[in-house]
């Protein structure tokens, strides 16, 4: 009776040990695999026109005059509104007023760059002399020039008729310009057809009365 008593409690222990295992939590499943979601693709920028090859700026080295320019009034439209040039009529500003193209900027030639009798009483003008040889009448009139006609830019000039133009071109020689980034697109005379109409303005904006004065102080 022993015996059986002994036998009996062995099995009761093992059958609650037994219980107790299959009542253990089972173990969490591994965590499913995270599956990276492919970046999305970068959208390509659209691509940037180049700007039109330039012609050469003269045709015959050393000819100035609108005739000889590789940019006038037959391809102009080419190369306007681009950001490596400026542009420069070399009109007074009464004129500029009356009719002008509309991305150019006014320096009268006359009234602020050159006159022979400048330094004089009422003719306040940056250089006198020659064209070819112009004579700076301020000490700061070379870098006035070197700022009003950036070196490091095309330069793409007009006036009424080429002339004034071709002065500024043998003054800017003469200052060490590289001419090969200068061009005489002629004058506004040049510029009459229908197919300049969008980019000029020809209605009189101001009446204008102008006193030149440089303060060379």
């Amino acid at each position: 009776m022993l015996r059986f008593k002994k036998l009996f409690s062995v099995l009761l222990i093992l059958t609650l040990v037994l219980t107790g295992c299959a009542q253990a939590a089972a173990p969490a499943p591994a965590p499913a695999p995270q599956v990276e979601e492919p970046a999305p693709a970068e959208e390509e920028a659209p691509a940037v026109e180049e700007a039109a090859e330039l012609p050469p700026a003269q045709k015959v080295e050393g000819d100035y005059t609108f005739e000889n320019s590789g940019i006038n009034s037959e391809n102009l439209l080419d190369y306007l509104n681009r950001e490596d040039t400026v542009y420069i009529d070399l009109r007074n500003y009464e004129d500029y007023s009356k009719k002008h193209f509309k991305n150019f900027e006014v320096i009268p030639f006359f009234g602020y760059i050159y006159n022979e009798n400048a330094g004089e009483e009422g003719f306040p003008q940056l250089f006198k002399g020659t064209h070819d040889e112009p004579v700076p009448v301020y000490e700061s009139s070379v870098s006035v020039l070197n700022a009003l006609f950036p070196k490091d830019k095309t330069i793409m000039l007009m006036c009424q008729s080429g002339g004034r133009v071709a002065m500024l071109m043998k003054m800017l020689a003469a200052n060490g310009y590289d001419m090969s980034k200068i061009y005489n697109v002629g004058g506004m005379a040049q510029y009459a057809g229908e197919q300049y109409r969008d980019y000029i303005t020809d209605t009189e904006e101001l009446n204008i009365e102008v006193k030149y004065l440089i303060n060379s102080n």
